[in-house]
């Protein structure tokens, strides 16, 4: 993933200046003033819709796309079954002294909450809880990147007005009306260019890595449950390991009916008491 998103981003940048100095005239298309209007604009834009600790969250979550590895669903599901492993044998206490090697802090915090004896219920809450405040701070980066991508072609639009009115505003030479048109056509270049081949496919890559980290966050939750449930470490192991195969595990739609089903073994347990 860390290749493929730099090397897109060359390719479509190498394609684009090759096609232009190909042409004749690719110095039109270096204009200061017209990139100004792009990116400014659209930062400026950005400014008024989001505070300004989400843009610094966000600028941290545009570098995490860069050097983002995909996790590996078999370590998490061996390292949870040898969790469970632990605690069948030497009982659940015996996980506290392995907690400083979780690198997971979703994992880490589950395991805590089951050594501190809490119920699987409440373990499952919490965990949701907090994993509900990480995909919320998450999306922050498609959300601004998917805006961006929209505020910039109407910058460039807006560019373009202002090279045509200036330029309508000095028709006494008329051989200069097609540098004046060309000229003011480069900033919907720019605004095109930085939104289709920039902030729209960063926009995707994020949800996309997003939706991998939700795969993970969904096996930590089941493995720890059934870790805090007692369940035996061969149980563990085969429930992960169809997780690790279900293409729907994580997704949302999955967890809404999952949802949908806790409520509805509440309800009559709820009647009956």
């Amino acid at each position: 993933m860390r290749k493929s998103s730099a090397i897109g981003l060359l390719a479509g940048l190498a394609l684009i200046l090759g096609a232009i100095l190909l042409g004749s005239g690719w110095t039109k298309f270096l204009d200061p003033a017209s990139l100004l209007v792009v990116l400014g604009g659209t930062g400026a834009a950005l400014t008024v819709s989001r505070s300004f600790s989400d843009l610094r969250a966000v600028s941290v979550q545009v570098q995490e796309i860069f050097t983002f590895r995909r996790p590996s669903l078999q370590r998490h599901v061996d390292r949870l079954t040898n969790f469970g492993r632990i605690a069948r044998r030497e009982g659940v206490l015996a996980l506290d002294r392995r907690l400083n090697d979780v690198d997971n802090d979703l994992l880490r915090f589950g395991l805590e909450l089951t050594v501190d004896g809490m119920e699987s219920a409440e373990v499952r809450e919490m965990m949701n809880q907090r994993i509900a405040e990480q995909r919320e701070q998450r999306q922050l980066a498609p959300e601004v990147l998917t805006t961006a991508g929209t505020y910039a072609p109407a910058f460039g639009m807006i560019g373009t007005l202002i090279g045509l009115i200036q330029m309508l505003q000095n028709l006494q030479d008329p051989t200069q009306i097609g540098a004046g048109m060309a000229t003011a056509l480069v900033t919907t270049f720019y605004g095109a260019v930085t939104a289709n081949l920039v902030f729209l496919p960063l926009s995707n890559r994020a949800r996309a890595q997003n939706q991998a980290r939700r795969k993970v966050e969904y096996i930590v939750r089941e493995g720890t449950l059934a870790i805090a449930r007692g369940e035996s470490p061969r149980m563990i192991e085969q429930r992960l390991t169809h997780l690790v195969h279900d293409d729907s595990a994580g997704r949302p739609e999955a967890q809404s009916a999952e949802a949908g089903e806790e409520t509805a073994e509440r309800q009559p347990a709820a009647a009956a008491a």
